[in-house]
Parts: C-alpha cells; sequence; structure tokens
C-alpha cells in the first residue's frame, strides 16, 4: 500500500472512530489475536483482514478495505487465496494470482499495513507445465528452520496434486517436489504443526465430483519430520458434501479453501460454502467429534477463503490506528 492510500485509509478510519463514539472491541492489543485473511469476488480488488478474539466474531480491519492490493503482472493480478503467517517479527503472505499459469504471489510486512515488492514465485523452474498454481499456504518449519509453500496444480496426466516449495529468506525458493497425492484429486491443502502431539495436520479438499465422495475436507496427520506418510484421522470427510456438517445439498454443499487453527483445547476449522455463499465453522476437541457452529460464526459480508493465524496484537499496525484513534469509554 503507497503512502497515499494509507493516509486515506488512516483518515477514514479516524473519522469514523470519532463519529461512532463506541469502543472499539479490539483495542486491547497486549497479547494475541486470531487473523483472518481473505478475498472477495475473483480477488481482484486485493487481500482483505479480519480479527477476532474468540473465533466466532470476527471484525473486519482497514474499514474493510483491501490491506494489499494486486500486483501489476500480465494475467497473473488476482489476490486469491490469501495466506498469512506471523513469524520472527514479520507477516509473510503468498496467494494465488490467476485461474491459470505456473507462479504464486509472494511479500513480507512488518505491520499488515506496508508490503515489500511482491515477488512472483515459479517453482516449477520449467521442469513441469502445470495447468494452475491454486492456493499457496505458507508456514513455519521449526525443525528445517525454513518456509513452506504448499498448493495444488493440476499436471497431466496425474491430475490435482499437492506440491512443495522452500525457501528461508523469501527470494529463493526451492523447486517444486510432490507433497501430498491420493488416487483422486486433491486441493487446498493447509498444515498446522500440532506441537502437544509433535505432528503435522494436514487439511484438504477431495476435488472430485460429489457421485465419487467428493467436493469436501478431510484431515491427515504425519510426523513432525515429513519422515512418515500422511494417513487420514477418519475413514471420511469432515465436513462439506456429503457429511453431517453443511454437506445436506450435495453439489451445493461443496467445501473448499480450509484453515485449522488451534484456540486452547479446542480445533477450529473454517471453510468456504462458495455455491451457499457463506463461511463455515466447525470445532472438535479431538478431530475426531466435530460441531458445527456455522449460525455462530460473524463475518464481513462477502467473504472467501483465505487463512486463520495468531499474531501478537502489538504487530498488527491495524489494530494501532484504531486504538489510537477511537475516544476512550466516557469521553
Amino acid at each position: 500500500m503507497n503512502i497515499m492510500k494509507y493516509i486515506a485509509a488512516l483518515l477514514a478510519t479516524m473519522l469514523l472512530a470519532i463519529a461512532s463514539g463506541e469502543e472499539n472491541p479490539l483495542k486491547d492489543f497486549n497479547n494475541d489475536i486470531l487473523i483472518k485473511s481473505f478475498f472477495r469476488d475473483n480477488g481482484q480488488h486485493g487481500v482483505y483482514l479480519a480479527a477476532s478474539d474468540d473465533g466466532i466474531v470476527f471484525t473486519p480491519l482497514n474499514d474493510d478495505k483491501p490491506v494489499m492490493v494486486p500486483a501489476p503482472w500480465e494475467k497473473q493480478n488476482l489476490t486469491r487465496d490469501p495466506s498469512i503467517i506471523f513469524h520472527e517479527g514479520a507477516f509473510h503472505l503468498v496467494w494465488t494470482t490467476g485461474w491459470r499459469g505456473d507462479c504464486f504471489g509472494y511479500a513480507k510486512s512488518m505491520d499488515l499495513i506496508h508490503w515489500s515488492e511482491p515477488v512472483r514465485v515459479q517453482p516449477f523452474k520449467g521442469r513441469q507445465n502445470p495447468k494452475n498454481v491454486w492456493a499457496p499456504e505458507i508456514c513455519w518449519d521449526p525443525y528445517q528452520k525454513e518456509f513452506m509453500i504448499i498448493w495444488s496444480s493440476e499436471i497431466a496426466p496425474a491430475g490435482q496434486r499437492i506440491f512443495v516449495t522452500r525457501t528461508k529468506d523469501g527470494e529463493n525458493f526451492s523447486e517444486a517436489e510432490l507433497f501430498h497425492e491420493r488416487d483422486y484429486n486433491v486441493i487446498d491443502g493447509h498444515l498446522l504443526l500440532d506441537v502437544p502431539g509433535k505432528r503435522w495436520l494436514l487439511t484438504y479438499k477431495n476435488e472430485n465430483s460429489t457421485k465419487d465422495g467428493g467436493k469436501n475436507i478431510r484431515i491427515a496427520a504425519t510426523s513432525e519430520d515429513f519422515s512418515k506418510p500422511f494417513v487420514d484421522l477418519l475413514d471420511e470427510a469432515i465436513v462439506g458434501s456429503g457429511t453431517a456438517i453443511q454437506g445436506e445439498n450435495g453439489e451445493k454443499s461443496m467445501g473448499e479453501g480450509p484453515s485449522l487453527v488451534k484456540m486452547n483445547d479446542t480445533y477450529h476449522i473454517y471453510w468456504d460454502s462458495p455455491f451457499l455463499k457463506y463461511y463455515c465453522l466447525a470445532t472438535s476437541k479431538d478431530l475426531k467429534i466435530w460441531k458445527d457452529r456455522t449460525k455462530e460464526l460473524k463475518v464481513p459480508s462477502g467473504m472467501r477463503h483465505g487463512t486463520a493465524f495468531r499474531a501478537p496484537r502489538a504487530a498488527v499496525g491495524w489494530l494501532k490506528i484504531v486504538s489510537s484513534t477511537t475516544p476512550a469509554p466516557g469521553k
């Protein structure tokens, strides 16, 4: 975001806060907060953010405007599926740049307001010619001490599979390697390091048709060093088409873009139901029995999928702006 857009956003936020006279529900930024990245429409507007204390009610940041606009790359100028993590004082973002192509985008920020020059990452390095590069998800691997980005690509004749690239600096990326495959199409992978269990959890979408048991979300696990293959925790999908949670409307119940986080002792899985045009949430204590919380979930209108991640409140620049401009109670 350039300085003029930043100043405009700051003034708009100040005027809104002063006019409302309401206490900001996110003003206390002395600990962690849950942030949700997302896009709207086809991703042509930019990356949006919303914040939550409880994982249920999300308040839009930057007055519900984009915090980063698309890069001006020819035929690769979308910001779909934004994935963000916070690591050692910085935010790292990756996103889908187009429906077709061989690249994804990467950028870095210290406050979620000001962003580095976007990097166009082409992980296949000419070795293969993928039809697409969809839904990159970034995470930090504490064992290898580097960032991992997983995404899905369609490569003939195998179909849709999940691949991985690694980087230590956000500038040099390893060549794409196959990360996860099944005997059906898989996309939209998301990783969570489950520290007490010393394992990685992978949520992903079965991209097969509903008649073949697809269009829903499954969950698998592997060892903390990735030395073992992923094993599904359940024999069936947990949410989406054909399941007991938001799955009763067949093809229209398609679930995609899962994001798994753990809050205290409870797992939260968020996903997008694009045909029904609403966002969904289910929670679980053990990753086996899930409770549908969709009716409780409050998110900005038009939200499409991205990543839910935790970050220190003090690092989120938008919270500081709102807190500094919101009148104190009784004023």
